[in-house]
């Protein structure tokens, strides 16, 4: 029986595990965010093409460059989730079959 009691202690440890990653991953989205709203680049390639425009100077390609930088870098803040996330699945797997194990030992005591 020390054995279920040890193994319910693991369980109960592995479910605060769980809520704390869902509240970090929900911190990471929530931080990661912000660069949707963060408007330096476009703000210093739009003061960059007026005084391009103002001297006869053509720089499309570069400001095309650099808007799929952005979305490049958008996209990379956005996965650095993702390692939290498969955190978060390897310990809700580990629960589940801990959680199983336990329900078949309490069956077979029953």
């Amino acid at each position: 029986m020390s054995n279920l009691n040890e193994m319910k202690t693991q369980l109960e440890k592995l479910s605060n595990l769980k809520f704390e990653l869902e509240s970090v991953i929900g911190d990471v989205n929530n931080k990661t965010k912000e660069i949707k709203y963060d408007d330096t680049p476009m703000n210093i390639y739009i003061h960059v093409e007026s005084l391009a425009e103002k001297h006869g100077v053509d720089i499309t390609y570069e400001v095309n460059s650099v808007r799929e930088k952005v979305n490049e870098l958008e996209s990379a803040l956005y996965e650095l989730v993702t390692p939290f996330e498969d955190k978060k699945w390897e310990v809700e797997t580990k629960h589940d079959d801990l959680e199983c194990d336990i329900e078949e030992i309490e069956y077979e005591y029953d």
